[in-house]
């Protein structure tokens, strides 16, 4: 398992008087009478993070952790990590987490790190998370998107055949002002990405706290990852085998897992001398979108 350096801690939610013990089982007190509940993280059937609150729940028993019962963001980070390096192998677990950035910890295994690696430090910026998910949604739509373009030009071009008639005549004109007709439909549809993608960053910041905390970008003959700085023990890494494909943006390289979670790498962390070396040595081992 990875991040087996954290040690476990407590948290106490005042709504239902219970304090929780998170670290190599998980264990619920009851604060009025001092009864404990100890669970094996092998008999955890569902964890889920929503914008305000974890779910876990067993077979008899389910618990919600509100966010607002941690006391800072990096405990909320030594939660996801224990329970998600918990869950990585566990067989029969339904697991949705949403307005996630960096990839879920259950991805990771522990690595012993080559000194051929890249290496960068910092925060995720606007412009970064905007320019990969308008690639990314682009490059999944990007033939429905200019087929209704053609569809439209199509059209219109019959629509203007059909009101000004005389087609020897009008041909080129028609012709023309039906490309345009197309073009700017596609134009606006891909707008429209441009303003989900704005969207979808927005939820990120908003509920992830990871976007405000310093992370460790890796990439390296045995895997990449991004950590926050505040947990990473210098040995985790996603395996190359979980890759599914990576999209290049002008300012990041990004890598698809096989649970369709993104492994944004900002490439201004990285000196310009390296970063075609760094975009070779991610296209040797996975494929490119």
């Amino acid at each position: 398992m990875a991040f087996e350096a954290l040690s476990g801690f407590k948290l106490s939610v005042g709504q239902t008087n219970q304090t929780y013990v998170i670290g190599d089982y998980f264990a619920v007190f009851d604060d009025d009478t001092d009864q404990p509940v100890v669970y094996e993280w092998s008999s955890v059937k569902g964890y889920s993070e929503s914008s305000d609150s974890f779910r876990i729940a067993f077979e008899r028993e389910e618990y919600v952790l509100p966010k607002n019962a941690f006391t800072d963001n990096l405990q909320i980070i030594h939660f996801r990590t224990i329970v998600e390096g918990m869950l990585s192998g566990v067989k029969d677990v339904e697991i949705k987490v949403k307005n996630r950035i960096v990839p879920p910890k259950y991805n990771y295994t522990n690595a012993d790190l080559s000194t051929s690696l890249f290496t960068g430090t910092g925060i995720y910026s606007e412009k970064e998370i905007n320019a990969g998910s308008v690639s990314h949604i682009y490059s999944k739509l990007r033939f429905p998107i200019w087929l209704i373009a053609a569809l439209a030009a199509v059209g219109s071009f019959c629509a203007l055949w059909g009101i000004g008639k005389n087609l020897d005549d009008n041909y080129i004109f028609y012709l023309v002002i039906s490309f345009f007709i197309g073009l700017g439909v596609g134009i606006i549809i891909y707008l429209i990405m441009c303003i989900i993608a704005r969207y979808r960053y927005s939820g990120f910041l908003k509920h992830d706290v990871s976007t405000v905390e310093n992370l460790v970008f890796i990439v390296a003959p045995d895997g990449f990852g991004a950590i926050e700085q505040c947990i990473y023990c210098g040995k985790e890494l996603i395996p190359w085998s979980f890759a599914k494909y990576y999209y290049e943006t002008k300012y990041s390289i990004s890598i698809v897992c096989r649970d369709k979670s993104v492994c944004c790498i900002p490439k201004h962390l990285f000196q310009k001398s390296s970063q075609n070396d760094l975009a070779e040595f991610i296209a040797a081992r996975v494929e490119q979108d």
